[in-house]
């Protein structure tokens, strides 16, 4: 009786990995849609991401790629549609570094970053930037942390997002800098608030933050990667800054799709992705909005996302952060 369960268990096995192989080769199917979900709204550079990729998936693989964009909820609303959604490789959502922070700052955060879904790769990776104003007296970042140590001195800085929040009171923990935070629904009205002099210093994406350095409204301090980034080459890195450690913030991107769907069409999509992340006209099309071209394999995406959850709970209880959710 236990040979037969065994022999039908193996026989099952068998058909499932077949059956698996069969919608790899069969993946995808021309003309058949596939769904890009972008968790944010149109216009900024994760939907640019998304429509520079989707377009070219479509001519690769003679399918239509129709992005949707799903705002809201701090990802919640679209990523979930992802995970809820059929296995088959029609549905792929673009995520951010900021999706595993979700889950760390928001107590009832209903989506689990690793378990509900399947990695397909990485597309990009950017540094903040910390700014203050143009005509601010400071000029490094050493002069900053003294100048926010000053008693009653009311500094403070604005933040777009639990990432840049998270990001600044990383380096607060790793320094002697110091700040109020005033956190703001976006970067325009953060980029405003440091404009007109609410605030002293911010810390935002360089694609953010860029034309106002470029423009002569923002002096940048530090990006916060462990080396110097190209949009900004004269920026001094964290540890050229003096921020001790080893610890890197910033933004990165990536596409998944929901957990279970045949790792052989996950496969293909990751090899399909390369291929367009090494196209000159795309690469420089990326690099054009301060984001780093990144590679990667689904493995890899799925170690840093496991690697990213760590680094934030382990800073969290470090920092002795309470986001109130």
């Amino acid at each position: 009786m236990k040979r037969t369960l065994l022999s039908t268990a193996v026989i099952a096995a068998s058909i499932l990995s077949i059956g698996t192989q069969v919608a790899a080769q069969d993946y995808p199917k021309k003309g058949k849609a596939i769904n890009l979900i972008v968790p944010f709204a149109p216009g900024g550079a994760s939907d640019i991401l998304a429509r520079l990729i989707g377009q070219k998936l479509t001519e690769q693989w003679e399918t239509p790629v129709i992005v949707q964009n799903k705002p809201g909820g701090d990802m919640v609303i679209a990523l979930q549609s992802v995970a809820r959604s059929e296995k088959d490789g029609y549905t792929i959502g673009l995520t951010t570094s900021s999706f595993a922070l979700n889950k760390v700052v928001k107590k009832d955060f209903p989506l689990d970053p690793i378990t509900d879904f399947s990695f397909i790769g990485t597309i990009g990776q950017s540094p903040y930037l910390l700014a203050v104003g143009a005509d601010s007296k400071i000029t490094n970042f050493k002069e900053l942390e003294a100048a926010s140590r000053v008693k009653n001195s009311n500094f403070s800085y604005a933040s777009c997002c639990f990432g840049t929040y998270f990001s600044a009171e990383m380096i607060k923990n790793a320094t002697k800098l110091d700040g109020v935070h005033v956190p703001y629904k976006g970067s325009s009205p953060a980029l405003n608030a440091i404009l007109s002099k609410e605030v002293e210093y911010i810390i935002d994406t360089t694609t953010a933050t860029k034309p106002f350095v470029t423009s002569g409204k923002l002096r940048p301090l530090m990006v916060t990667g462990r080396k110097r980034s190209a949009s900004f080459p004269n920026v001094p890195n964290m540890t050229e800054a003096g921020v001790p450690g080893d610890f890197e913030v910033g933004v990165w991107y990536g596409f998944a799709f929901p957990a279970g769907t045949p790792a052989d069409i996950v496969k293909k999509t990751n090899l399909a992705l390369n291929k367009i992340l090494a196209m000159p006209d795309v690469k420089a099309k990326i690099e054009s909005f301060d984001i780093e071209v990144m590679p990667s394999t689904p493995e890899q995406m799925t170690a840093r996302v496991t690697s990213d959850l760590q680094s934030y709970i382990s800073a969290l209880k470090t920092a002795k952060l309470d986001f109130g959710s």
